[in-house]
């Protein structure tokens, strides 16, 4: 983790302007963005980052009348009642989707990819009333947003661990701002254009690979993302602060065994984090390939985590239906 995360905030220093702040995404932006930080700390250099708070699922939901965001929030498969689509994809609760559609829509059974022209007719008759319920939680991100300097910028820099930079995509819809995403690892590089407004997305370790390619460090990413993460489950909401409106109430999912554990994988990130000042202050620097015999090795071989953590490597993949999985049990490294 130390080479791999200072090597990561070693291009961030030297590819983002120093005068646009850096926004570290989703729970894996959590260690990014305290490994930035300590790199510059070594460095003895002084960037202004943020960790914002963001989930795929979050996105859907607040841009659920959006039909921009539906090439995004229809893609993955599915199979079920309409309602359960509803629920698990776009984390409306039973009383929302109650006041949005009625018994039957809810209940009659859809399959993506096949229904998609389909759900995006219901979803666009019900435009209005769906719009009347995820305003609150909307207008409450905006404003969460406001406080981290968001909106005053003209583009937005966007670090995540990677791959297809679906959040940078919704980022740049719900805000109709041009984004830069800077990632570990890019599927799709280069410059695009979203909705009238330009994505550039960069991975630094490695671009133009796709799950299943056979390039280890992504096809096993579950491995980096379990390590990865905030001490709280998947961002699913926020309001205004009742007593105090300049306040946030925010709410999660459910937590993984990393979290629960936190205080284990505190410890692991506590030697990553000392290693990126260490590294910073005396100039160590790794190439790509270095970075990848040394990642591989943890990826391909058995019995190289100690048995007292690998506890800690359970990840939830509720948005593909996944529920919790190991990452070391799923590969056969346990």
């Amino acid at each position: 983790m130390g080479p791999l995360l200072s090597y990561f905030a070693q291009n961030l220093v030297n590819h983002v302007p120093r005068d646009k702040p850096l926004y570290f995404l989703a729970r894996e932006g959590y260690w990014l963005e305290k490994a930035y930080q300590s790199y510059l700390n070594g460095a003895d250099i002084q960037r202004e980052s943020h960790y914002l708070l963001v989930s795929r699922a979050f996105l859907f939901k607040i841009l659920a009348s959006d039909k921009r965001s539906y090439a995004y929030s229809l893609k993955s498969s599915f199979s079920g009642a309409f309602y359960d689509l509803i629920r698990t994809r776009f984390l409306l609760s039973d009383s929302q989707i109650k006041q949005i559609f009625d018994e039957e829509t809810a209940q009659e059974l859809v399959y993506l990819p096949d229904d998609k022209k389909k759900i995006i007719e219901v979803l666009n008759q019900h435009s209005t009333r769906i719009e009347e319920v995820i305003t609150p939680s909307k207008q409450a991100y905006l404003s969460y947003l406001e406080t981290l300097g968001v909106l005053h910028q003209d583009s937005l820099h966007l670090v995540d661990v990677g791959y297809s930079g679906t959040i940078q995509s919704l980022l740049g819809i719900l805000l109709d701002k041009d984004t830069h995403g800077h990632y570990l690892i890019a599927s799709k590089p280069g410059k695009h254009i979203i909705e009238n407004q330009q994505a550039e997305m960069h991975g630094y370790l490695k671009e133009n690979v796709k799950l299943g390619d056979g390039y280890l460090p992504l096809d096993r990413s579950m491995f980096l993302e379990s390590l990865l993460t905030a001490p709280y489950g998947q961002f699913r909401g926020i309001r205004l602060n009742t007593f105090d409106p300049t306040k946030f109430d925010f709410y999660y999912g459910r937590k993984v065994a990393s979290q629960r554990y936190f205080h284990e994988l505190e410890q692991v990130m506590k030697g990553a984090l000392q290693y990126c000042e260490h590294a910073a202050k005396y100039g160590i620097h790794f190439d790509v390939e270095e970075l990848e015999m040394l990642f591989t090795s943890y990826l391909s071989k058995a019995n190289m985590v100690p048995r007292s953590v690998r506890h800690i490597f359970d990840i939830d993949d509720d948005v593909t239906g996944n529920g919790t999985v190991n990452a070391l049990q799923f590969f056969g490294l346990a």
